[in-house]
């Protein structure tokens, strides 16, 4: 869905009030030279799309907004999402839209070995991802910490390394909580 900011503003007595904008407020008097109108203010998903020169369409803005509130999530949960608020966007368009984001580098594609493909709109810097072996919860984790060994290869054989993608596997808290045995009642009276 996207999401729209309206500022009023006053319009100068050289300006036409058919702007496509509704008209807001009380009829002014006649002696008033201005009338408020409501001007629409560019979203950040907007700017984005345009930015790397993309149309703004509704199954991008959504795409984008499910990224932004639901972060690692897999195709059918962003196409769930984006139809849960525009019904007639085929799963077909999501998938076409998730690609075109990737290439355009407004969306980061993540698959943990063992794992289905995740989305996140998180692409402005360097980190990584700790990934649950139970549940398969996938968190974000900034750059190792030291001598920055994400980013330097020990040997690159001639490559031009300009990306380096570290993955921490473990157990999320949850799924750590679940495992912990539980002792009975009875057990603690026995001995």
């Amino acid at each position: 869905m996207a999401v729209r900011f309206f500022f009023p503003r006053r319009l100068t007595s050289g300006e036409s009030s058919t702007l496509g904008v509704p008209r807001v407020g009380p009829k002014l008097d006649s002696f008033q030279k201005s009338e408020l109108v409501f001007v629409p203010v560019m979203s950040d998903f907007e700017a984005q799309l345009r930015a790397v020169s993309l149309r703004v369409t509704r199954p991008r803005l959504a795409v984008l907004a499910a990224l932004r509130d639901h972060p690692h999530i897999g195709t059918e949960a962003v196409i769930s999402l984006v139809r849960a608020g525009h019904p007639t966007v085929s799963h077909q368009a999501v998938y076409d839209v998730l690609r075109v984001l990737t290439d355009a580098g407004l969306v980061r594609r993540i698959q943990p070995a063992g794992a289905t493909a995740r989305y996140e709109s998180r692409v402005a810097d360097n980190h990584h991802h700790v990934v649950c072996r139970s549940c398969g919860t996938i968190a974000d984790v900034d750059c190792a910490v030291g001598h920055a060994p994400c980013l330097t290869a020990s040997g690159d054989h001639g490559f031009v390394v300009d990306e380096a993608e570290v993955v921490y596997w473990g157990t999320c808290p949850d799924c750590a909580t679940d495992r912990t045995p539980q002792r009975s009642a009875s057990s603690e009276g026995s001995t």
